[in-house]
């Protein structure tokens, strides 16, 4: 997966979507692509971000990382170019001044330019800011505010007169002084330099977020009511006369201001260069640069090897903050008997729509999913682009104290699943080579006319999934009770009519047993350590399967009503594999934050429903090279033995607590309490023959495995 760079804001990381976002996450099945590769169709409510104002708190007290981004060390050096202003000196009058007006380099008289009254050959005052602190919060309508606070410390620099000021000299000279501005001439010492950072979405550019320093405020000199820090003293500043024989003080006050202008300028362009370092696209392999249908960009080889939009050369692409790619779900799923080139396009990035006030900041995420082509295995489906969401609102109904949110919208995983579908990644076909113990053995004892198709030898099995409609992403509340039990699922997939077909190999040849349609609701939730794993958690089967029908089962001589009851058993037999695959995940440092996952809930409830538009993850942040500590972990203890009594369910003993389990290295369970010193497993696959695995892990960490036979 071809990763841009992530943004050194937290809440941006889209590794809080897709753990495969950053380069230390493991991708394999993803090939990179350049950005603006992607050409399918893209959602701005896909997923968002938020920062909250706790959130900041934390940035701020882990600020010294940030001032990095431009201020390497804490200094930043910028150079004032010698400039020809006109400076107001009264209602009707002004001089001509050419300020910074060094000369060439080492230059000391007028003989090589310095303060000759002309900007030609000046290389302009380099002067010094050491930045002390840097603090951040968030505004309406779109804005990210910095605070820098900085001690400011130029030298002389050298202003001289074009010609004559009579209004600066008392005789008709030409003017030459410095002006030496230096923060710790008065108190306070320092300064605080306000910097507007504004999130807009470049609509030239895919609505792609863009991020620009629109002023830098508490720059201008005292005055009024406007005292240091939030402003330059004027007592700071001193000035010396190099020229007429008496100079008019009193009348430099508007020079002043022109000079702190100057430096606020540099200032800002300087920041807003640094900002560009990692806000600009950079350029790719052989000078490329991106395109987005008639936009055009071309690389600036001449300089910043950035990408400029052609049409405006001032305007450079924004950079995408999140991941393009091609996900290669044939690979990921071959183990299933997935079709090998089965495979889609996949886009997140930063965009769409950004928001804020001073709770704190939101950002969209836009994304989008676009098979590569249809497959063989299945019809091709209508794709109706979905409505436009309004960003979430992460504050109703979140844990106390959290600091980060990140949502996915119900829309971005239908519109995955919808394209996994069409690329043929469900056209499963599970046989013993994928699963060594899928034989005529597993339904001995729930098919016992199987023995007399089968001439009384266990032959190999092969189970065949045809989906005949796509996959839908339903997002619920994802509610618990106090011990645990799911209330209601934080998503459910939804899969109607998809189509199981059961082979045996009879006579060197295989031949179908029957064909069995079904509706699958599967309901999952999410559960943490109480640090960065979460693990995704299967609520109760027993109503996750509906409208069963049976068709073409004449070979054998169970009833329908039998052959149904094998549905559930029959599709678990792929879950160790997909667990495998989409188990526990841990979520990767961020700038060197970690998080701390509190909750995950549906938001944005659908009118009249009890369905949301977005399924939101709340965390803390830690901050830097704070490492959270989880519940214990003990060792797993070992295979304890029971007997498989050919049902759906069973029951272990245990002492009282809180317990989840899975079985044959499938997906957790919800957590359940114990009830009168039992916990009872309930889960289809343990209908098939064979032996199981039971594994049954505590609150403390502790596994027990228990095998049954």
């Amino acid at each position: 997966m071809n990763t841009r760079r992530t943004p050194h804001l937290a809440f941006l990381a889209c590794c809080f979507l897709a753990a495969c976002s950053t380069p230390a996450c493991n991708c394999a099945g993803f090939t990179p692509e350049v950005q603006g590769t992607y050409q399918g169709d893209k959602i701005n409510s896909a997923a968002a971000a938020r920062l909250t104002s706790s959130g900041f708190g934390v940035l701020n007290r882990n600020s010294a990382q940030f001032l990095q981004l431009f201020a390497p060390g804490g200094v930043m050096n910028i150079n004032v170019p010698c400039t020809p202003q006109s400076v107001a000196l009264g209602p009707i009058s002004a001089a001509q001044l050419a300020i910074a007006d060094t000369g060439s380099a080492g230059c000391t008289d007028e003989s090589c330019g310095r303060m000759d009254g002309t900007c030609s050959g000046d290389v302009g005052k380099d002067i010094t800011i050491a930045f002390n602190s840097l603090s951040f919060s968030s505004a309406a309508p779109n804005l990210l505010k910095a605070t820098v606070n900085a001690t400011v410390q130029t030298g002389a620099i050298p202003i001289s007169s074009t010609g004559n000021a009579p209004l600066l000299c008392f005789a008709n000279q030409r003017a030459k002084f410095t002006v030496d501005l230096d923060t710790e001439r008065a108190q306070p010492p320092t300064n605080d330099l306000a910097l507007n950072l504004s999130f807009n979405i470049d609509t030239r550019w895919d609505q792609l977020l863009s991020i620009q320093v629109t002023s830098v405020g508490n720059a201008q000199a005292c005055s009024g009511s406007a005292t240091a820090p939030s402003c330059i003293d004027p007592n700071d500043m001193e000035i010396i006369n190099e020229g007429c024989s008496s100079l008019a003080i009193a009348q430099l006050n508007a020079v002043k201001a022109v000079l702190i202008n100057q430096i606020t300028g540099q200032l800002q362009t300087q920041i807003t260069d640094a900002l560009k370092a990692f806000t600009c696209a950079q350029c790719g392999v052989n000078e490329a640069c991106p395109n987005y249908g008639a936009v055009t960009s071309t690389c600036d080889v001449a300089d910043t090897y950035w990408c400029f939009d052609d049409t405006d050369s001032a305007h450079c692409v924004p950079t995408m903050f999140g991941m393009e790619g091609r996900l290669d779900v044939g690979s990921f799923l071959g183990a299933l008997g997935a079709p090998a080139n089965a495979a889609m396009e996949v886009a997140i990035e930063a965009g769409g729509g950004a928001e804020a006030n001073t709770n704190g900041l939101t950002a969209g995420i836009r994304g989008g999913a676009k098979a590569i082509q249809v497959a063989d295995c299945v019809a091709v489906l209508p794709h109706v682009a979905p409505p436009a969401l309004p960003l979430p609102d992460f504050d109703t109904g979140a844990p106390a104290g959290y600091d980060v949110g990140v949502s996915v919208s119900n829309q971005m995983l239908s519109e995955m699943l919808f394209n996994a579908e069409q690329s043929g990644a469900l056209c499963l076909q599970i046989g013993n080579e994928q699963v060594s113990f899928l034989s005529s053995d597993l339904l001995s004892a729930l098919l016992p006319s199987l023995a007399t198709v089968t001439g009384n030898k266990p032959v190999p099995l092969r189970i065949v999934i045809r989906p005949q409609t796509a996959p839908k992403a339903v997002v619920g509340a994802g509610t618990f009770d106090a011990q645990g039990n799911m209330l209601e699922p934080l998503i459910t997939m939804s899969w109607q009519g998809v189509e199981i077909d059961l082979y045996a190999l009879i006579e060197d040849r295989y031949a179908r047993l029957f064909t069995l349609a079904a509706d699958v609701a599967l309901p999952i939730g999410v559960d943490t350590d109480g640090c960065a794993n979460i693990t995704p958690v299967i609520g109760s089967l027993s109503n996750a399967i509906t409208n069963i029908q049976v068709r073409d089962s004449e070979i054998l001589a169970e009833d329908a009503t039998t052959l149904a009851s094998l549905v559930p058993a029959l599709l678990t037999v792929a879950e160790p594999q997909l667990a495998g695959g989409l188990g526990s995940f841990t979520l990767p440092e961020v700038q060197g934050f970690s998080v701390r996952v509190l909750s995950a809930h549906g938001v944005g409830n659908i009118a009249g429903t009890q369905t949301y538009n977005h399924a939101a993850f709340y965390a803390q942040l830690a901050d830097a090279g704070v490492t959270c500590t989880g519940p214990m972990k003990v060792a797993t203890q070992g295979l304890v033995r029971g007997v498989n009594r050919g049902k759906a369910s069973a029951k272990l003993m245990v002492p009282e607590g809180r317990y989840s389990w899975r079985v044959d290295e499938g997906f957790w369970s919800t957590w359940r309490m114990s009830i009168d010193g039992a916990v009872e497993v309930d889960h289809p696959r343990l209908l098939l023959g064979g032996a199981h695995v039971i594994e049954l892990r505590n609150s403390d960490g502790e596994v027990q495995r228990v095998e049954l036979q």
